[in-house]
């Protein structure tokens, strides 16, 4: 692990507000108003990963099925959000078709949705699916709220 300055730390994501699986790689120690020393650690995840990369490529959607009221599905695609829906809503297993609620255009849109996940998981109704009980407009705050680190 490297210390690094103040201003060069301003780069990386703090290990509170990376919720990736980032390895720790610095740290910077800094006194605080009480003199004590006050040491924050960093990921080797960089804040501006993604500038000057033009458009964006993927997307993290939001989407509901009136077959399971209350609930939203949150994943990512590849593709356009609509053309997922389609393919989700194709399955057999499916009684009604997946509507595209909202969709956040970003880049390393699994590592987004990872995140997002992660931000969510008292909402989750189960660990092995994508669904979670909640608004959507606090699915829409979280999403924008990482996302700004995906643009």
């Amino acid at each position: 692990m490297k210390r690094i300055k103040i201003k060069e730390a301003k780069n990386h994501f703090s290990r509170e507000e990376d919720l990736t699986d980032a390895p720790i790689r610095f740290y910077t120690l800094e006194e605080d108003e009480d003199g004590w020393e006050k040491v924050t650690y960093y990921t080797s995840r960089r804040k501006d990963q993604y500038s000057n990369r033009g458009k964006a490529d993927q997307w993290v959607y939001i989407m509901s099925n009136p077959s399971v009221p209350g609930l939203l599905k949150i994943g990512y695609t590849k593709n356009e959000p609509e053309y997922r829906a389609k393919q989700l809503s194709s399955s057999t297993g499916v009684a009604l078709p997946y509507k595209v609620e909202w969709a956040f255009q970003c880049f390393n849109g699994e590592a987004l949705e990872h995140e997002v996940h992660h931000e969510l998981e008292s909402y989750r109704v189960n660990q092995q699916r994508e669904f979670f009980d909640i608004p959507l407009n606090e699915a829409k705050e979280a999403i924008v709220k990482i996302g700004k680190n995906y643009i």
